[in-house]
C-alpha cells in the first residue's frame, strides 16, 4: 500500500491526507522537529523520510519554548493533518473543513 500511495503522490503532485483533523502536539525547546509534508510518514505529523523521491520536503520546526503554545495567534500547536494547507505551513488553517479529502 505504501508504494502505491508514494506513486500517487509523485504522479499527482498532491500530498496524501494523513488525517482529517489537525495534530495537537507538545514540543520541547531546543529540539529540532521535521514536519511531514507528503503525508506518507508512519510517524505523523513527523517526517520519517518516506518523502525521498517525491517533490515534498519536510519542514524544520525549532520551538522557542516548550509546550503547546508555540505559534503566534494560536493557543496550541495545531499542525496540519490533511497536508492541504494553503498557507502558513505547518500550522492548520482549516483547509480540512473546506476541501474534498477523498485521498
Amino acid at each position: 500500500m505504501d508504494n502505491i500511495d508514494k506513486q500517487r503522490v509523485i504522479k499527482e503532485g498532491v500530498p496524501k491526507v494523513a488525517t482529517r483533523y489537525p495534530f495537537t502536539v507538545h514540543m520541547e525547546e531546543g529540539i529540532e522537529y521535521f514536519y511531514c509534508t507528503c503525508g506518507l510518514s508512519d510517524g505523523q505529523p513527523w517526517c520519517d523520510q518516506k518523502c525521498d523521491g517525491t517533490q515534498f520536503k519536510p519542514i524544520k520546526i525549532c520551538p522557542l519554548r516548550t509546550g503547546k503554545q508555540l505559534f503566534v495567534n494560536f493557543n496550541r500547536a495545531l499542525l496540519c493533518g490533511c497536508k492541504r494547507n494553503t498557507g502558513n505551513k505547518p500550522q492548520c488553517d482549516g483547509s480540512h473543513s473546506v476541501i474534498n479529502l477523498d485521498w
